[in-house]
């Protein structure tokens, strides 16, 4: 009989909306064990500790005392962005694996940094992008993959929804990108092999009906390092669900319709070069799945020596250079360089240094 791998002691720091999806997907994980919450209100204290069981001595409002009291082997931090870099810091020197929300921090130095930490003191640090497991993006990725396009070179994609109760992203100065965009940038990479994106010229706005004070609404133009231009747009305030994503390449080309990125109702078209769209269907082999799933299995892979995953803090420099790039872009009203701009070279290294 193979005796199974102990199960990791696991510390929840955040018990938002996210903290109890969280708690959800690990609760049938049998190589996680809770052992602690940690939660600035009372309420989410007790949410936690009704998910989980826990007694109310495992329930705390602050991280540096949870951590010296339960002693966990992983920490999954899901609070307000801003606040991830010292959290996550803290963590770090406390010897624990991490699984951070995304984005990993609000600055890329400053991810470059937890990065650095993480590897030094010998822990995973990972980031909460799970949307590139969501099953279209999976069949997407496969498609293209496949030369069923030839050399994917021009790609259009929408997604954006209302979302009118601003909530926690009402006061913040870039929402759109940070809280949704990002997710999307992610899901680029994972459908285009990796590419290095070159550039991106970036625009935000706020609508007249929107109650959202920073740019909730988004529209850039990208170029990719092997040829590939996307048109991109996305955003917190339109008024109907939208979902398209429109690939072409030299072959034909590719049209995806739904509500939004994260549901699963998609319709597929396919063309020849030079022909008419007709109905088709690209994940049939793909398997109905909660996005979550994939990410946990090759997170705890990652963590017991398996192959270092795509949600890496170091691979998922890559979108946060995106994302800083774009707010700069945003800010200046300019194209900004990534790939070859020294200010995020850490991300195109290969090593995070």
């Amino acid at each position: 009989m193979i005796e199974e791998a102990p199960s990791l002691r696991g510390l929840v720091v955040g018990v938002g909306s996210l903290g109890r999806v969280m708690l959800e997907r690990l609760a049938d994980r049998s190589w996680f064990q809770s052992v602690g919450i940690v939660d600035v209100t009372e309420t989410g204290r007790e949410q936690g500790r009704v998910m989980t069981g826990l007694a109310e001595t495992a329930l705390f409002d602050n991280l540096d005392r949870a951590l010296a009291a339960v002693r966990p082997d992983v920490v999954l931090i899901n609070t307000p962005s801003e606040l991830h870099h010292d959290q996550a810091q803290i963590c770090i020197d406390a010897g624990c694996h991490l699984l951070v929300a995304k984005p990993i921090t609000n600055d890329f130095a400053d991810a470059v940094d937890l990065v650095k930490r993480a590897e030094e003191r010998g822990v995973t640090l990972c980031v909460g992008q799970q949307i590139r497991y969501m099953r279209h993006f999976t069949a997407l990725a496969e498609y293209v993959a496949s030369g069923a396009l030839g050399s994917a070179e021009a790609a259009w994609f929408m997604n954006s929804k209302p979302r009118p109760e601003v909530r926690n992203l009402g006061k913040m100065l870039q929402p759109s990108l940070y809280e949704n965009t990002c997710h999307h940038f992610d899901a680029f990479l994972s459908v285009f092999q990796e590419q290095d994106p070159l550039w991106i010229c970036c625009d935000g706005f706020v609508p007249s009906w929107s109650k959202y004070a920073g740019p909730c609404m988004v529209n850039a133009m990208m170029r990719f390092d092997d040829g590939l231009h996307l048109s991109y747009h996305g955003g917190f305030s339109s008024q109907a669900p939208m979902m398209e994503f429109r690939i072409e390449g030299s072959q034909g080309a590719l049209r995806c319709r739904g509500l939004h990125m994260s549901n699963e109702t998609i319709a597929y078209e396919s063309a020849p070069a030079l022909g008419d769209f007709s109905p088709c269907q690209i994940d049939g082999h793909v398997p109905p799945r909660n996005p979550w799933g994939p990410l946990l299995d090759a997170w705890i892979a990652y963590i017991r020596g398996g192959p270092e995953p795509p949600f890496s803090g170091r691979r998922n420099l890559k979108v946060f250079a995106m994302l800083s790039a774009a707010i700069a872009s945003v800010e200046t009203g300019n194209p900004v360089a990534i790939a070859e701009n020294p200010k995020y070279s850490a991300a195109f290294s290969g090593d995070g240094s």
